[in-house]
């Protein structure tokens, strides 16, 4: 952190100062706490709850003017958004890593606030270690975090000095790095392409087009944009390609689940949502996804299998949900028309389930998709 920044921070209201050590303080409560949860299972509302942690630091960092602290937490928040989105997945080791890092971000600014001063060199320390982590690729990240904090050891107990050891560390530790071999993209496992492929294959007998389910999921996609991304896009696909992947694995298999149907029905549709939400389940990773899928039968006003009511339901869920209708209804009128009355017809039926089977504002935000002509010519 430069000279005038500091010197800018120190001419702040004492008050001032000592509210932002104390949401600092919080803020890392909070990501302990965090920690702690994820340690033991995969849990994406607690993974937002440390991204707003996170960057709720960065912004306070930025308001009384500590660029240095800032620009370590924007690169901390790109690490966390990363686990956010479903590209990489949260492991103990990040957990460890971000802890020490933020216990020296605390170190730093008790000492500018104590001294009215402290060198440079500890912020850029901070921030080539994060930023080492953060470019890792996912398959050796949880070894770079070891690597990365050995080479940080002593940091919080020593001097300037130290830190530039430390610094030397890192280049080193980068250049062994570097040198490894790292497997290419195409030996790692996509796990989400073969999920796409275990679908396309259990769809094969399916009397819908080659291209269909492709045109499903980019409707899944918009209407998630529309709804400011509630789920990331990683969880959203997933359960698309497995949400009807259990049919295969029962008699009789239930596609949808009238408001009056038999007893026999509904256990049927449980049970297929039961398979393939136990797929997913297999890794932590995608228990967001698995969520998705065993909540996809139910209805906004609580009559679903589940009995699960409005906001209970998970918003993948009333996505999915929606599309799936929207693509029944449009199919089943489009034997008989046009496709632009196929159209009208099968959001007319969506619309008259507005506040039954499904959201209000899903379907609201459904009807701005049709009519800003973004499904017109996609049919």
């Amino acid at each position: 952190m430069t000279a005038p920044t500091i010197d800018t921070f120190k001419s702040l209201d004492l008050e001032l100062q000592r509210e932002f050590y104390s949401c600092f303080k919080e803020a890392m409560e909070e990501l302990e706490r965090c920690f702690s949860v994820l340690d033991q299972q995969y849990d994406q509302e607690v993974i937002n709850e440390m991204f707003r942690a996170v960057h709720s630091v960065k912004g306070n960092s930025q308001m009384v003017f500590l660029d240095g602290i800032a620009d370590v937490c924007h690169r901390l928040e790109d690490l966390v958004d990363q686990i956010r989105k479903g590209t990489c997945l949260y492991t103990p080791p990040q957990g460890e890593f971000m802890t020490f890092v933020f216990a020296r971000l605390e170190q730093l600014i008790a000492e500018v606030m104590s001294t009215g001063s402290t060198s440079d060199i500890h912020v850029e320390v901070l921030l080539k270690a994060v930023t080492h982590v953060c470019d890792a690729p996912m398959s050796m990240r949880d070894r770079v975090i070891q690597t990365t904090l050995e080479s940080l050891s002593g940091i919080l107990t020593g001097s300037s000095g130290s830190s530039t050891q430390v610094l030397e560390r890192l280049a080193q530790q980068v250049t062994s790095v570097e040198v490894e071999s790292i497997p290419a993209p195409k030996d790692r496992f996509d796990a989400l392409g073969f999920m796409a492929l275990v679908a396309k294959q259990v769809r094969g007998q399916s009397i819908q087009q080659p291209g269909d389910q492709d045109k499903l999921l980019d409707l899944c996609f918009k209407l998630n944009e529309l709804m400011a991304k509630p789920v990331a896009d990683g969880q959203l696909r997933a359960a698309f390609y497995f949400q009807t992947l259990g049919a295969r694995f029962v008699s009789s298999p239930v596609f949808d689940i009238p408001l009056r149907c038999e007893p026999w029905e509904k256990a049927k549709a449980l049970e297929q949502l039961t398979f393939a939400s136990g797929f997913l389940r297999l890794s932590d990773q995608w228990c967001e996804a698995a969520d998705i899928v065993e909540q996809s039968h139910e209805r906004y006003d609580g009559l679903g299998p589940l009995g699960l009511t409005a906001e209970q339901i998970n918003k993948g869920s009333m996505i999915i949900a929606l599309i799936r209708y929207y693509q029944q209804c449009f199919h089943k009128a489009k034997k008989d028309q046009k496709t632009k009355i196929a159209v009208s017809k099968a959001l007319g039926r969506i619309n008259s389930e507005k506040g039954y089977r499904f959201s209000p504002e899903v379907v609201t935000l459904f009807n701005q998709m049709v009519h800003g002509d973004l499904l017109g010519g996609s049919w």
